[in-house]
């Protein structure tokens, strides 16, 4: 048995590993049933400048289609699953087979019918070939919806707006206004190529992607292959400081390194509970070497991204949920390392993959590695005072999912022992701590970056009063268990309710729309938000029971009193 306990976590990582490399090695552009012959690789690895930023064309594939249609592949004649950069290739060389992908989200049954289209059953995806017969009707609708103030614009107007800016950006791509992709000699800005189309003196850039293209439309796979490897070598040559960087990212896009980990989270998860059922001791340090491994994937993820950014690691709401899912699972692994009781394990593998799945639906509206805004564009305070605010976020979403934890394990199994109640206690309590300095310390340093950027140290913006919530709440807890006016069910309960106060300031405030701090809106979370929200007092109500009608407390009646 001994030995058992010794080799079943190894063997279990070690199995982790070999799918992990399965995936750094895996070629995704080579044959294709729907295109043979054709290595889209090299072409993938073109880089090309969009929205101020230098990326392989295959991240502007993925983003472009994920804006479209949410997903980064798309479907082929036969129902398989097909790259980006296949769809980005037929829409640029005008095969005609790309207006009639079903790539188009429409989810409103009012947007169809004005559009004609049937409901799809198992898809919310139509083609360009059958949205164009209603176009104007289209352009006409949101042209009156464009003239309503923002706030009187109902939810059909919010899909047409999207639906038409969706139908334009296919438009620009198909029409060659993006991306930029002719790098100017001494210059730093870049053309279209819809800038050199019509000339017959083409430079050595617009000669190659015109060839490319047309050799991509005629189906001459080996003139492409010959044609697209001949120009990225010459970008190689002519561009050397665009180079591993879009190289390395097209590899970053290929792995998807967060999605790894996240399927290990649910594993670690997993091992964790069947460590209490059976097998405690290997299952339980099976479950700490995933995580471990899980970190380290998340660790090398983050630090490419900022390679890739050149920025610290924390600039838009993605990053920071990437960030924020960081921080809980070393915290969560520290706290097991300390307890040894599985706990410290089951929240790092839950606020990891939680995080890590906020973060995949914030990935929706483009381009994750954008160009900050310029009273962002600064790397001290971005490394210093959103850092630091962004692991008081951390802590505090960690110690909400901790009482989450023992309120549902208390009331709902009888798993919850005294001892156990007591020890995750103690490390809520400790969580709560951490969260408490690094929020207040965050939010002064904000104060300061203020001073220095607008004028002011405070503003009572909906941003900053989110922020000094979150100090003022994790105060409340600390100083309500040190009067002994909130013991073990107490602090727990108060830590979920700071779950809703976290969530409001990190993003209910951006869905306000006002503020000097909005630089996330999106509208689209409002319901998820909604629903966490509610989740979070469904559970506090459900630990007002007193603790005596918890299942795990419930006193069974003796025997005696049975037998009378």
């Amino acid at each position: 048995m001994k030995r058992f306990v010794h080799t079943l976590p190894w063997l279990i990582v070690a199995i982790c590993l070999l799918a992990l490399g399965r995936s750094l090695f895996i070629e995704p552009y080579g044959q294709q049933a729907l295109y043979p012959g054709f290595d889209l690789k090299a072409f993938s690895q073109t880089p090309v400048l969009h929205q101020g930023r230098h990326q392989p064309l295959d991240s502007f594939a993925r983003n472009q289609l994920k804006v479209i249609s949410e997903k980064q592949v798309y479907r082929g004649p036969e129902g398989e699953k097909l790259p980006a950069i296949y769809w980005l290739a037929e829409v640029m060389s005008g095969a005609e087979a790309a207006s009639k992908r079903r790539i188009f989200r429409i989810e409103h049954d009012d947007v169809l019918s004005l559009m004609a289209l049937e409901p799809r059953p198992g898809s919310l995806r139509y083609s360009l070939d059958e949205i164009l017969p209603k176009y104007q009707e289209l352009v006409q609708q949101v042209s009156r919806a464009m003239q309503k103030p923002e706030p009187a614009r109902d939810i059909v107007d919010i899909q047409l707006i999207r639906l038409y800016n969706r139908v334009d950006l296919y438009r620009q791509i198909m029409s060659f206004e993006a991306p930029l992709v002719l790098p100017q000699p001494g210059k730093v800005d870049w053309l279209p190529l819809n800038s050199e189309r019509r000339d017959l003196n083409l430079t050595t850039a617009a000669n190659a992607w015109q060839s490319s293209l047309k050799h991509f439309r005629s189906g001459n796979a080996e003139a492409f292959n010959q044609t697209t490897q001949n120009y990225l070598q010459y970008l190689q040559k002519e561009q050397p400081q665009l180079f591993p960087r879009t190289e390395v990212e097209q590899r970053f896009n290929l792995v998807e390194p967060f999605y790894q980990a996240m399927v290990l989270f649910v594993l670690a998860f997993l091992l964790s509970v069947f460590s209490w059922m059976f097998w405690g001791e290997p299952l339980s340090r099976s479950a700490f070497g995933v995580v471990a491994l899980s970190l380290l994937i998340f660790t090398v993820a983050m630090l490419v991204r900022m390679y890739l950014q050149g920025r610290p690691p924390v600039t838009n709401l993605y990053s920071s949920a990437i960030f924020a899912g960081w921080v809980a699972v070393i915290l969560g692994l520290l706290l097991e390392w300390y307890a040894k009781n599985g706990f410290g394990t089951v929240m790092a593998s839950t606020t990891g993959f939680s995080a890590l799945f906020v973060a995949h639906n914030l990935a929706g509206e483009g381009d994750t590695l954008e160009m900050l805004q310029a009273v962002l564009d600064t790397n001290f305070w971005l490394a210093t005072h959103v850092t630091t605010v962004t692991m008081g976020y951390s802590a505090s979403f960690l110690a909400g999912f901790m009482g989450i934890f023992l309120v549902l394990a208390g009331v709902l199994s009888n798993k919850l022992t005294p001892q156990f109640y007591r020890q995750a206690s103690g490390m809520l309590y400790g969580t709560v701590a951490f969260a408490l300095l690094f929020s207040f310390v965050g939010t002064v340093l904000g104060g300061i970056w203020a001073d220095q950027s607008w004028g002011r140290f405070w503003g009572w913006d909906p941003k900053e009063n989110g922020a000094v919530m979150i100090v003022l709440w994790n105060a409340i807890i600390l100083h309500a268990r040190w009067g002994g006016i909130a013991k073990k069910r107490g602090i727990a309960l108060l830590a979920i309710g700071g779950n809703i106060i976290t969530a409001w300031s990190w993003f209910g405030t951006n869905m306000l729309g006002v503020g000097l701090h909005s630089y996330g809106f999106m509208d689209k979370a409002f319901f998820a938000l909604v629903a966490f929200v509610g989740f979070n007092l469904l559970v506090i109500l459900l630990g007002t029971l007193p603790e005596e009608k918890w299942r795990s407390f419930r006193k069974e009646p003796s025997a005696e009193k049975v037998q009378v």
